[in-house]
């Protein structure tokens, strides 16, 4: 209510101002008096909660005090814009596009004012999901120098919601030559959402197009992780590896999910030493991801017996403790221990930890907070790309 009732000091100033100029004639001195009479009226039905009503006298005012050249276009245009703008924020978007599309169709205003409109009406449609109404609007602002940022920003918006990732890709690379940045990586993500749809009759092949993410941003996990896939698919093992050991330079809290992948790679290469000699350089570039510590533990126990596997659980659980590495130890003792109380109850603690991390999220989001049960590239609540992680590679300490 308070807003409102700052928004239409403008229509107050006007009034004053019109009072204070007007002509001692009877018929300027009748004008004034219906004036004054229409701006209590609207003051009214805001204190009565009738909003609607008094929208619609105020703006029937202020357009009437233009035609008649009472008011400065430009102090209307912008009491008008404010006042469509309050309603969107509440909600009320029906009462919005109204105010919006009337600045955009009315005569009385520069071409720049329309500029202005469209880009508020577009803002409008796309709160109430009418994207390609939204859309028309964007691409219109697009060819504008003052408003083509904003606009191919919220048209990478719409095409992302509407999955159209050909579209996204082409307004994300205008964005990257208005606005360069050094790691380009929601282009990136729109590459690998592009490759995930190409099917075999495609022209383009994913692989390529994964190459072109990478080129923009290095940094980009999710294109190594999909490269490496498409290349396993191609039994180009050999090729694969170093693409996806390249994920622990990238970004180490995800190297935990490119391990069976790698060690498949390395199974069918018949260098398991490789992958060994992987995993213990891993663990040392990057302690605290229990991913890594556990596959390390996996292998050993393969190579040398479930003994070491298990003075290697001791030994990290000692240095850097986490659930799930005292889970495995906990199994190493019920494994050991014998028949009678004991073991019971360390297979109860094993039951109770397990428990405990399966019904722990396994991803968070480190920008808002965000938990999962599963890898997502774009964060549902924040709309962040790439900062959910795996919760084992950013907090794995109990």
């Amino acid at each position: 209510m308070l807003e409102l009732l700052f928004l239409l000091l403008p229509i107050a100033a006007a009034y004053g101002w019109y009072m204070g100029h007007r002509s001692a004639k009877k018929d300027q001195e009748d004008v004034s008096n219906k004036l004054s009479r229409d701006y209590v009226t609207g003051v009214n039905f805001l204190l009565s909660n009738q909003t609607e009503k008094a929208v619609d006298l105020f703006l029937h005012m202020l357009q009437k005090q233009e035609e008649e050249n009472e008011i400065d276009s430009n102090s209307q245009f912008e009491a008008e814009l404010t006042l469509g703008n309050l309603f969107r924020s509440r909600g009320e978007v029906d009462r919005a596009l109204r105010i919006h599309q009337n600045l955009d169709r009315s005569s009385y205003y520069t071409f720049e004012q329309k500029l202005l409109a469209k880009q508020q009406l577009a803002k409008d449609f796309m709160s109430v999901g009418f994207f390609d109404r939204a859309e028309t609007l964007y691409i219109m602002l697009v060819d504008e120098p003052e408003f083509a940022e904003g606009a191919l920003q919220q048209l990478a918006v719409i095409y992302q919601k509407t999955k159209d990732w050909k579209k996204a890709i082409n307004v994300a690379e205008k964005l990257a030559k208005i606005s360069p940045q050094e790691d380009n990586i929601e282009l990136a993500q729109y590459y690998c959402e592009y490759a995930r749809t190409l099917g075999e009759e495609s022209k383009e092949q994913p692989k390529e197009i994964l190459q072109q993410a990478l080129t923009v941003s290095p940094s980009c996990v999710r294109a190594s992780m999909l490269l490496g896939d498409f290349l396993i698919q191609e039994e180009q093992y050999a090729k694969a590896v170093p693409v996806l050991e390249n994920v622990l330079t990238q970004n180490a809290s995800y190297v935990g999910e490119v391990l069976p992948q790698l060690k498949e790679c390395y199974q069918h290469l018949n260098q398991l030493d490789n992958f060994e000699l992987f995993l213990i350089r891993a663990n040392q570039e990057y302690k605290h991801n229990s991913s890594v510590a556990l596959a390390l533990a996996d292998l050993i126990a393969e190579q040398d017996g479930r003994a070491a596997a298990q003075n290697k659980v001791y030994q990290q659980l000692t240095q850097n403790p986490s659930l799930f590495l005292f889970h495995r130890f906990v199994q190493y003792q019920v494994d050991d221990a014998e028949e009678g109380r004991g073991k019971d109850s360390l297979v109860l603690l094993h039951r109770i930890v397990g428990e405990r991390i399966k019904q722990s999220f396994g991803y968070r989001c480190t920008n808002c907070g965000y938990q999962s049960h599963k890898l997502l590239w774009c964060c549902p609540s924040c709309r962040q790309w790439e900062k959910v992680k795996p919760i084992r590679g950013i907090e794995s300490q109990i």
